[in-house]
C-alpha cells in the first residue's frame, strides 16, 4: 500500500478546500506518485499564493519539497501583515515595492486601488500565461479571483481575492498588505495608472464644462492620457470610502 500523507490545514485556507474537507480542515492524501508539496496542495484547490508556512513534522519545507513517506504536514495561511519587500523560506525572491497587478475579474478593484494612490496595472489583452510573466518580470503582487492563474509557476506573489464586492475587495488588500494610511489617495490617473501632475485651469479652461469652470478651480492632469480630475462630487464619494478604511484624506 502506497504511503499517506496527513495534510492539515490551518486558518482561512480550510474555506478553500472542497466542501467535504472544510469542517476538519485535513486531507488524508495518498503518496500514489512522485510529486512536490506545491502540486499536491495546489491538486487540492488551494493555490500556493495563499500559503506562508508548510511544516513537515516540525522541519519547514519548501514548496519544492517532495514527500516520500507518510507522516503529517501542516500548511499555514498568509496573514496580515504581509511583507512582500522581504524574503521568506517559501518566497525568497522578493519585490522591490507593493506593486499590484489586477486580473479582468476584479477589474473594479483596480479602479479602487488606483483611487488610493497605489501602482496598480491592467492587462485585459493577455492571458493566463502572460499575465504571469508580465507579473514576474515587472515585480508585480497579481490579484485575482482565478484560482488556475495563481497556481502557476511563475507567479510568485499573489493574493487569491476572496470578497465578490469591489468595497470589500479593496478593504481586504489594504488589510492583508497593511496599506491603510500609507498610500497616497488620489494621484494617480484612475484610467492608466500614471502619477497626476498639477495643471493650471487656464491651461485647460477650453475643455471644462460651463459649471466646473465656474465653481472649481484647481486641478490635475495625466500627463499620459491627458484626462482631467478637480475635487468634485465623485472625489468627496471616494473619500468617504477611504476614510472607512483608515486612510487620511490626500490633498494635492
Amino acid at each position: 500500500m502506497p504511503p499517506v500523507l496527513d495534510i492539515r490545514f490551518h486558518g482561512n485556507l480550510k474555506d478553500l478546500l472542497h466542501p467535504r474537507h472544510r469542517r476538519p480542515g485535513q486531507v488524508a492524501y495518498t503518496l500514489d506518485r512522485r510529486a512536490s508539496i506545491k502540486d499536491i496542495i495546489e491538486s487540492l484547490r488551494i493555490p500556493h499564493t495563499e500559503i506562508d508556512r508548510i511544516t513537515a513534522g516540525e522541519q519547514d519545507v519548501t514548496l519544492a519539497w517532495v514527500p516520500e513517506e507518510g507522516g503529517r504536514v501542516d500548511v499555514f495561511p498568509l496573514a496580515a501583515p504581509v511583507d512582500p519587500t522581504r524574503p521568506t523560506l517559501l518566497r525568497p525572491e522578493t519585490v522591490e515595492a507593493i506593486r499590484f497587478l489586477a486580473d479582468v475579474n476584479v477589474g473594479k478593484l483596480a479602479t479602487l486601488l488606483r483611487m488610493a494612490g497605489m501602482d496598480t496595472a491592467t492587462a485585459p489583452g493577455l492571458d493566463d500565461r502572460g499575465l504571469a510573466e508580465k507579473g514576474a518580470a515587472e515585480g508585480r503582487i497579481l490579484l485575482s479571483r482565478n484560482r488556475d492563474l495563481l497556481k502557476r509557476g511563475r507567479v510568485v506573489h499573489g493574493h487569491l481575492v476572496r470578497s465578490q464586492d469591489p468595497r470589500e475587495q479593496l478593504a481586504e488588500v489594504l488589510a492583508l498588505y497593511d496599506l491603510a494610511g500609507k498610500t497616497r489617495p488620489f494621484s494617480r490617473c484612475l484610467r492608466c495608472n500614471t502619477l497626476l501632475q498639477p495643471v493650471a485651469k487656464a491651461a485647460i479652461l477650453h475643455r471644462l464644462q460651463p459649471l466646473t469652470r465656474k465653481y472649481y478651480h484647481h486641478f490635475h492632469i495625466c500627463p499620459a492620457c491627458r484626462r482631467i480630475y478637480w475635487r468634485g462630487s465623485h472625489r468627496l464619494h471616494m473619500e468617504r470610502l477611504l476614510a472607512t478604511l483608515g486612510h487620511t484624506d490626500g490633498h494635492h
